[in-house]
């Protein structure tokens, strides 16, 4: 789906006749009340009464993505605006900053196309040669015809496989601990997947394992320590509690149960075997097009 089929000329507000980044959303939320993509308006208005401008993407210094998912709308919507000065943050602001401001609405329901939507955007707007020609356009036509935002495809459903680091570190259950630490060390690694002879996932060693493992011998003699050590094994300080996820599985789900179980990061696998690793630092780069 191409973004100019929810974001049609009628959403988009050139010049913002705003000051300050509320006044700003305040407009863009009342373009789309005007188009009829709000099915409870009352409902939108009052999000918006308060000041306080929640879930904000700062996009480089020029580009503000409010958005938020309401049961005020029955479908994603999408609302643009261009600011002919720099936005203030609030009244109490001397200097402004942004001048371009995106506002995503869309229901609780529509997490995958919602989040495939934010970054989209995020990544199309990260680009200052974008942003200079949408600063420059007079008209709505002109800025949805820009190449850059006319040309914003938005995949249907992102998957774990999408975002996953490909590249993981293992260990097997035989392997010394000095040999995890070895790894911790050099790739600054916070959890190292154990796995089986056909890379079946047996566990996880995390530095809040290895922690707790030697935290009753820090007081203990350096001869003693190095003498456990060197006898240690993976099998002995791994947790054999993990929750592994497959990389066919729906990214807003999986973000879903990270965030209600609060995980930092998973092991994914495919037809059994480990196939990626999954972190919520992952998403969050590839959402939101972070470097």
């Amino acid at each position: 789906m191409r973004l100019t089929e929810i974001l049609r000329p009628a959403h988009v507000v050139a010049p913002l006749a705003a000051e300050t980044v509320h006044g700003a959303v305040s407009q863009l939320a009342r373009r789309l009340i005007e188009t009829g993509d709000v099915a409870q308006p009352e409902r939108l208005e009052r999000l918006f009464t308060d000041q306080h401008v929640r879930d904000l993407i700062h996009i480089g210094g020029r580009v503000l993505l409010p958005h938020l998912r309401t049961e005020a709308v029955s479908h994603l919507a999408v609302a643009l605006g261009v600011a002919p000065a720099p936005l203030r943050i609030n009244d109490a602001d001397a200097e402004g900053g942004a001048q371009v401001v995106v506002l995503v609405l869309a229901p609780p329901a529509a997490a995958d196309l919602y989040l495939q939507t934010v970054a989209a955007l995020a990544r199309a707007l990260r680009h200052d040669a974008t942003v200079d020609r949408l600063v420059a356009a007079r008209t709505p036509e002109e800025a949805i015809a820009i190449p850059e935002i006319g040309g914003i495809t938005i995949q249907p459903r992102l998957t774990v496989r999408d975002v996953m680091t490909q590249r993981v570190y293992r260990v097997s259950p035989d392997d010394s601990v000095r040999s995890v630490l070895t790894l911790v060390r050099q790739h600054h690694l916070r959890a190292i997947p154990v796995v089986g002879d056909n890379r079946e996932v047996l566990g996880m060693v995390t530095d809040r394992e290895l922690l707790r493992h030697f935290l009753p011998g820090v007081q203990r003699p350096a001869e003693s320590s190095a003498t456990e050590l060197r006898s240690l094994r993976v099998r002995d300080v791994m947790s054999r509690s993990v929750i592994c996820v497959s990389e066919d599985q729906a990214l807003a789900e999986v973000a879903s149960i990270m965030v209600s179980k609060d995980l930092e990061r998973l092991p994914v696998t495919s037809e059994g075997k480990l196939t990626g690793f999954l972190t919520r630092g992952d998403i969050l780069r590839k959402l939101f097009a972070l470097s």
